[in-house]
């Protein structure tokens, strides 16, 4: 193997990223900074979107991998990598090296930008890059916090590792070197101000369109494309209650709750099951238990086919009372969206479980299944815990577009900032309050109860209330155009 590879961008790989229309050379050019994959990167994503719609010619740089829209601009590379045989000291800075000379041969070869915007973390060495191209072109040098880079590591390292340290001073090398900072929370704001003592703007992740569920036909299609058409057969059958948890599969996401979560709620199921009558609902049940498993065997996993959506088997407002009334309960049918280092692990733990009432999915999302998955399902779960416990996670932001209830992890950013408990959501902090409000929320499926459709309206409302087209116009416009715009009133 050779000690070192990295691979950059060729004018040839260039033209293949244009986008599909004729592009506006004498629109001002914003650069768009995320080091990862930036068709999985949503915000700068949705940063270009609204950059490009406002007069700006946007363009994604960072690195190649998922298929981003064909009306955004990129310019990537691949991220370089290292032989496993060399010692981690030299790897690491091998790696630094490379992507430092990647990243500035995209600039030397990228038109005259007006503004560069950075994602953090990752920020380094990127900064160190965009800063000296901004101060090189007169432009401005923006940084978008969406969490701290050192508390990522230290859940894995913890605080005291070197690598850790290192994280922590970069962050702060970054926070001086911009020019203007936005962030995700107002708790990251005040967080900011009081570790660096830069100001920023509060620019809330907000759902860029309203999602909307198909129906009939397309719905059919929809989901025996995406689960497989026996997972959809057997769906259909036992008429389960659907749920969707988007992962990155890493630590600060526990997914060990959520399994034992649903557990208790298995357990709780097979009781309720047990009490009603007549038995011959029991056995068709645990039948149609069987061929779901066999069926999510057959058909899903990493290899998967997209995003599933599954019908939201509707119901009266009114029809059941709100609460208390656990004595019917549905099966649950749980996709899991993502990919990530630990995904194999939980394939293991959950091939491993014998649950007679959920059904654990997990598949691929392909972009344009993505909003469609989510409007479909009866209700969304958030594991995100939050390394720093200031940054929210954007999956939630994505639910209410669809205009599903969530059931979130609690910390205190998320709690004031976006999840409202019993208005759009419900909060847990272990196991057995995230099962109670499960049964809580889905007894008398497909009618439900009336606190559900109270969340749900909740959650409708939240894509009324704001805008991510108006939070950008508002807040990070000014600061694309140069403009100091950090003590602005963040609404």
């Amino acid at each position: 193997d050779p000690w070192f590879e990295c691979t950059g961008m060729d004018d040839e790989d260039a033209e293949q990223m244009l986008p599909t229309e004729e592009i506006d050379t004498t629109r001002p050019l914003a650069a768009f900074v995320v080091m990862g994959d930036v068709g999985r990167s949503p915000r700068m994503l949705r940063h270009a979107q609204a950059a490009k719609d406002r007069q700006f010619r946007a363009v994604l740089v960072g690195y190649q991998g998922t298929p981003v829209p064909t009306d955004v601009e990129t310019r990537t590379f691949l991220p370089a990598t290292a032989s496993p045989h060399l010692p981690k000291t030299m790897a690491t800075a091998l790696k630094f090296l490379a992507t430092v000379f990647s990243l500035a041969k995209v600039f030397w070869k990228m038109p005259k930008a007006c503004t560069v915007l950075l994602q953090a973390p990752p920020a380094f060495p990127a900064a160190l890059i965009c800063w000296l191209y901004t101060r090189l072109m007169r432009a401005t040098f923006v940084v978008d916090w969406h969490n701290y880079g050192d508390t990522i590591l230290a859940m894995e390292l913890g605080n005291d590792h070197m690598m850790v340290k290192i994280a922590r001073a970069g962050d702060g090398i970054v926070a001086a070197l911009a020019d203007g900072n936005l962030c995700v929370s107002k708790a990251l704001k005040l967080d900011l101000q009081r570790r660096f003592g830069k100001p920023a703007t509060v620019l809330y992740d907000r759902p860029y369109v309203y999602y909307e569920a198909p129906e009939g036909k397309e719905r059919k299609e929809l989901l025996e494309r995406c689960l497989g058409a026996d997972s959809y057969q057997a769906l259909t059958h036992r008429q389960a209650a659907l749920a969707v948890t988007s992962t990155s599969w890493t630590v600060d996401e526990d997914f060990d709750l959520l399994l034992d979560a649903l557990k208790l709620y298995d357990e709780a199921a097979h009781e309720a099951l047990r009490a009603t009558k007549p038995r011959s609902r029991r056995s068709s049940r645990l039948r149609t238990g069987l061929h779901a498993r066999k069926a999510v065997h057959r058909e899903s996993d990493v290899s998967g086919k997209g995003d599933p959506s599954v019908p939201s088997f509707g119901g009266s407002h009114d029809t059941v009372p709100a609460q208390g009334c656990f004595d019917e309960l549905p099966d649950i049918w749980l996709v899991v969206t993502g990919k990530g280092p630990r995904q194999k692990e939980y394939e293991e733990k959950v091939k491993a479980l014998d649950l007679k009432h959920v059904v654990i999915q997990m598949v691929w999302v392909q972009a344009e299944d993505f909003p469609l998955l989510l409007a479909t399902m009866d209700l969304g779960i958030s594991m995100h815990s939050s390394s720093s416990g200031l940054d929210l996670p954007m999956k939630v932001v994505d639910m209410f577009a669809a205009g599903i209830p969530v059931l979130a992890y609690q910390y205190e950013c998320i709690e004031k900032e976006l999840v409202h408990a019993n208005q759009n959501g419900c909060l847990f902090k272990n196991a057995e309050e995230l099962s109670h409000q499960l049964q809580r929320l889905l007894c008398y499926h497909p009618q439900k109860t009336a606190f559900y459709w109270t969340l749900k309206e909740g959650a409708m409302a939240e894509f009324e209330r704001k805008s991510w087209e108006q939070e950008w116009m508002f807040n990070a416009m000014p600061m694309l155009l140069g403009l100091k715009c950090a003590d602005r009133v963040d609404t």
